[in-house]
């Protein structure tokens, strides 16, 4: 009996230390994820393309959801910022994911739903997603 409580206790041990390490990485990998978001937002600001909200998923992977307004985006406005600033990379491609969606809610229908906010999933598998609710 007390060689199987042993093995138990160290199966537990290393359980919880896994644990732990992965806890670690997923935090590390959303401070990362944030810093680049956070780095974005003075240009989404000058687009005129500031989030509603912004959801955090703490996991492997992490994401981040930043949340837009249809009505913020401004397709010269975009291209303006896009073309002044090619160096800004996470910027860029929320800004043109923006225009994309907002073309997208335009001529996708849902029932007697209009097209209300965008959401910008930034992870590693960048998605972009539409909403449409009742009003």
């Amino acid at each position: 009996m007390g060689l199987l409580n042993k093995a138990k206790e160290k199966a537990l041990e290393f359980k919880q230390e896994q644990g732990s390490a992965l806890a670690g990485a997923a935090i590390d990998k959303v401070h990362e994820v944030l810093a680049l978001f956070n780095a974005a937002l003075p240009l989404l600001k000058e687009a005129g393309c500031t989030p509603s909200g912004v959801d955090v998923d703490v996991g492997l992977p992490p994401k981040v959801v930043a949340n837009f307004a249809t009505s913020d985006v401004s397709e010269e406005a975009v291209a303006r910022i896009t073309a002044e600033n090619p160096d800004k990379k996470l910027a860029c491609a929320i800004l043109k994911a923006l225009v994309q969606g907002a073309r997208l809610q335009k001529v996708l229908e849902v029932g007697s739903l209009r097209a209300t906010t965008l959401g910008i999933e930034i992870g590693l598998v960048p998605c972009l997603k539409l909403s449409f609710t009742s009003g």
